[in-house]
Formats: structure tokens, C-alpha cells, sequence
């Protein structure tokens, strides 16, 4: 099998990790809302109702992993799982619960692990229900032929990495094929999360640095990316640490096709700071550019912008706010996104892409092709739940093989 690579945020999709939102997401309360990073309680039912439309769209196009299912298969060796409950992101937990972890099998444990305890005022049962764990986004990436794991910037999500780090490290899908990296053990102070990370080409990377990741995480980057390649470009793009709405570059940029780019405009007026860092030979040359379109412009990337919400500063705040510049692309110019966001909506049919609806193409009612580079297509799912947990299609997926563009 050949070796898995990812090279560009659009080349046709060959495989993605998928979380579909479980109990974890029920055994929130309003007393830990604000703790696992929500701004109000998901309703579970509904919210895989609408997932539901993204993973068997996905399916249809695409391999599709089960993060459960990686975990749990990752798991499935001993020394493996000693390896994960001896980590220090369990440190604290009361002995009676570390017990009970170390006695159950593989599929229990990562259920557990993911889950969390049953009851919340179990004072033996402390482990916390990974809240966020539909958006696998934030907590892996892949560039070329790597893995890496992320590095949150809270605690709540820090468990998400720790078990995405040993299914990169220990899982065959990764360990047999690709060279496992830890940038992080060495800089606690780092943040960089994979909403905030962009592959524009093999060589081209755009990184956010805001609320949730900082400039200590670029650099480690650059000394993980530096150690396997001499020379490439690293766009940083500074981000308001509020409204939330910001919280990663991917909720105000995301690449499209092989030529058109989502944007919310306000990012593009100058006041925000872009920086062109250029990496040779271990050395890093910096320069002010005026946005990201004229970074990329520099590096021989030209992009058409849509903009989202459209042209009304109103309505492109309202779609911003409900993930409207949040788009994933399973194919050159063939996007998943919102179809709440009618502004957003119209602006992509204005821009030249046709608008279908997932369910209506996964009825049969609409048919689809993703393999056709001649048409741009929006395919829109419902998202009147699953939009309250703040983060998009591109919040949602993992992607860990494209082809090459």
C-alpha cells in the first residue's frame, strides 16, 4: 500500500478520521459548560442526526476512520496501554479509578476514555468526558508524510492528543508507513492546534496565532518541519483573541479549489498581522505581507476570494459567527459546509460553485460527483445543532491521505 501524504488542503480526499458525537457530549451540565469550551448544551440526538449527513457523505467518497475504533485498536496492546494510563495527563486521578482503567480491555477502555465517568459525582470516577472529541481537527494533523500530534491550549482538550500522539506512534494505519513526531516535549509553553493549521502546498503551510495557538508553537513547528526539509514558507496570520467566533484561522480562512479561497473580508483590511516566515537550511527569514492572499500571491499562489456572509458587513458577521468561512474540501473545488449560511451560500453560487444538498444527494434525488474538476459544487448539511458546538465541516474531519494536486 502506498505510502499516505498529505500535500494540500483540496487534492482529492483518500482518507479522513471521523468522531461521531456520542454520550460525552450528554454528560456536560451547566455547571461544565464553560469548562469543555461550549457556550450551551448540545442536544445528542440531533447533533448526530446532522453529523450523520457528513460521515455518510464522506463514506460515499472517501475512506473513513473511526477515531473510537483507531483507539481502541491502538489499545489492543499491552504495553501500549500501559504506556497511555502512565501518562501525566492522569496524574491526580484517584487510585481506585487508575485501578479500574488498568482492568479494562481495549474497547472498554477507550469507551472510558473517551466517554468518561458515568456519573459526575462519582468521587472515585473523575475522568472527564472528552466533550470536543468531534472536532478531530484540533487535535492531529498531517503534513506530507508526517503525523503530528497537537498541542492544546486548554486542559479540557490536552487528553485529545495525548491518545491522537500514541494512534500516530502505535497504530499500523501510521506507524508502518509514516515517521512519528513529538515537537512538543521539549516546549511546554507552545500551543498550536490544528484548526489554526493549513497545508497550501507541499512546501506552504499558514498558521493562526491567536486564542489557541501562540508563536511558540510555530516555531516548533518549524524545527519538526526544518529537521526533514530544508527550505519552505510558513504564513502566520494574527487573530483577535475575541469574539470566540475566531478561536482558529480556519473560521475565518479556508482554501477551496485549486484556485478560490473563502474569507471573512475583515481579516483582509490590514489591521490583523501576516508575516511570511521563509525556513533555509535551519535559518528563518521574516517579512511583513500585507494579508494572506498577498502572501500567497508571493509564493506563487493565486486565489480568488469568496467572501463570507457575502457583501453586507451585517450578514457576514452572522455567517462568521455560525462557522460560515468553515469549509472542507474533498476534491479541487467540491466543499462541505453549513447550509444555514445563506449569504455564505449565495456567495459561492455568484462565485461559480452549483448547490446540493447532502441528503438530497445521498437520497439519490441529486446526483454527484466529486471526481469532476470541470463543475464546483457546495454540498450543504443541516447544522441547526451541530453549528451551537462552535466549529464547522473542517472542525470535523481529520484528513490523512490526499492526492497529490
Amino acid at each position: 500500500m502506498p505510502e499516505m501524504t498529505l500535500n494540500s488542503e483540496v487534492g482529492r480526499l483518500r482518507g479522513v478520521v471521523l468522531h461521531r458525537p456520542g454520550v460525552e457530549i450528554e454528560r456536560m451540565t451547566p455547571a461544565t459548560i464553560h469548562e469543555a469550551l461550549y457556550s450551551d448544551l448540545l442536544g445528542r440526538e440531533t447533533a448526530r442526526r446532522e453529523y450523520t449527513q457528513l460521515e455518510d457523505f464522506l463514506s460515499r467518497v472517501t475512506k473513513t476512520y473511526c477515531f473510537d475504533d483507531l483507539l481502541a485498536e491502538t489499545l489492543g496492546d499491552a504495553e501500549v496501554r500501559r504506556t497511555c494510563l502512565s501518562h501525566p495527563v492522569f496524574e491526580g486521578l484517584p487510585e481506585a479509578e487508575k485501578t479500574f482503567m488498568q482492568g479494562l480491555g481495549a474497547v472498554e477502555l477507550s469507551r472510558y476514555l473517551i466517554e468518561g465517568a458515568a456519573r459526575i459525582d462519582d468521587p472515585q470516577r473523575r475522568w472527564r468526558p472528552l466533550y470536543n472529541l468531534y472536532f478531530t481537527r484540533d487535535i492531529g494533523v498531517r503534513f506530507n508524510d508526517r503525523s503530528m500530534p497537537t498541542k492544546m491550549s486548554t486542559a479540557v482538550r490536552a487528553p485529545e492528543a495525548v491518545l491522537t500522539g500514541l494512534i500516530y506512534r502505535y497504530h499500523p494505519l501510521f506507524a508502518t508507513r509514516t515517521r512519528w513526531a513529538d515537537p512538543w516535549a521539549d516546549s511546554p509553553a507552545a500551543a498550536l492546534e490544528g484548526g489554526d493549521f493549513l497545508v497550501a502546498d507541499r512546501d506552504i503551510f499558514l498558521i493562526g496565532q491567536g486564542a489557541r495557538s501562540n508563536a511558540e508553537g510555530v516555531r516548533q513547528f518549524i524545527k519538526t518541519r526544518a529537521a526533514v526539509s530544508p527550505e519552505f514558507h510558513v504564513l502566520t496570520q494574527e487573530l483577535p483573541h475575541e469574539p470566540e467566533s475566531f478561536i482558529h484561522l480556519d473560521m475565518v480562512f479556508t482554501l477551496l479549489s485549486r484556485h478560490h479561497c473563502m474569507v471573512y473580508k475583515p481579516l483582509l483590511d490590514g489591521r490583523l498581522k501576516t508575516r511570511l516566515l521563509t525556513v533555509r537550511d535551519g535559518e528563518v527569514r521574516e517579512e511583513a505581507v500585507p494579508d494572506l492572499l498577498a502572501g500567497l500571491e508571493r509564493l506563487g499562489k493565486s486565489y480568488e476570494p469568496v467572501f463570507c456572509g457575502g457583501g453586507d458587513a451585517l450578514y457576514q458577521e452572522r455567517d462568521q459567527w455560525h462557522s460560515g468561512a468553515n469549509f472542507f474540501a474533498v476534491a479541487p473545488g467540491h466543499i462541505l459546509g453549513y447550509g444555514r449560511n445563506s449569504h455564505t451560500i449565495d456567495a459561492l453560487a455568484a462565485a461559480g460553485f452549483e448547490v446540493k444538498p447532502v441528503q438530497a444527494c445521498l437520497d439519490g434525488r441529486v446526483p454527484f460527483d466529486v471526481d469532476d474538476e470541470a463543475h464546483r459544487v457546495v454540498y450543504t448539511i443541516e447544522s441547526a445543532e451541530l453549528v451551537r458546538g462552535g466549529g464547522g465541516c473542517r472542525c470535523m474531519t481529520m484528513p490523512v491521505d490526499r492526492d497529490a494536486l
